[in-house]
């Protein structure tokens, strides 16, 4: 009788624990609000925005003129290396060791500069892109409440969608608006993160 009676009470214990669980779950379930994603194509508001130009076509007049003082600083080091070359069997050994010591000093020196250039670069595109972010947010989320979404996801993330989804186009005209250009400024030599 005593078993019986325990059997009992654990049957009513795992069908009041399985109610509340099933109870809890569906309260959980009806508390959540229905999702509306948006999707945006973030790749295409950095390259195709106003701003995202602006960025870019800094940072290519920047690079090009790196690469002609990088290339004129390569040109002298050939040079340079061409006439150690030949003075090899002209001058005494220390002589043409110390020498090449020198040209081995400068083309350090070189690959260093090269190296500061593409952090400044590096931490000039990042300020940019920052300033970009910050432009953004706000944008994006009065289109969150004009589309009554839930959510905006980049289309990257996105396996399939349906149509009138996408607000990549309306993110581009608001951001062009707001912000139309982006001063991109290289830090000073000194100022970028000391190499690793």
């Amino acid at each position: 009788m005593n078993k019986i009676l325990k059997i009992t009470v654990m049957a009513a214990i795992v069908s009041a624990v399985s109610t509340f669980t099933t109870i809890g779950t569906t309260l959980a379930a009806e508390a959540l609000p229905t999702a509306v994603i948006a999707v945006i194509d973030s790749r295409m508001v950095r390259f195709n925005s106003a701003a995202g130009k602006d960025i870019q076509s800094q940072l290519d007049k920047i690079r090009t003129k790196f690469q002609a003082e990088i290339a004129d600083q390569e040109k002298t080091l050939k040079e340079e290396e061409a006439t150690l070359k030949s003075q090899r069997s002209i001058l005494p050994k220390e002589s043409y060791d110390a020498k090449v010591k020198d040209f081995q000093n400068k083309v350090l020196t070189v690959q260093r500069e090269v190296q500061i250039k593409n952090r400044q670069l590096e931490t000039a595109l990042g300020n940019a892109q920052n300033e970009l972010q910050r432009a953004l947010k706000p944008i994006l989320q009065k289109i969150l409440k004009e589309h009554k979404a839930t959510m905006i996801m980049d289309v990257s993330l996105v396996i399939e969608k349906g149509p009138g989804l996408d607000v990549t186009t309306k993110v581009i005209e608001a951001l062009d608006q707001v912000l139309p250009s982006i001063k991109v400024e290289l830090p000073a030599a000194n100022a970028t993160p000391a190499a690793k």
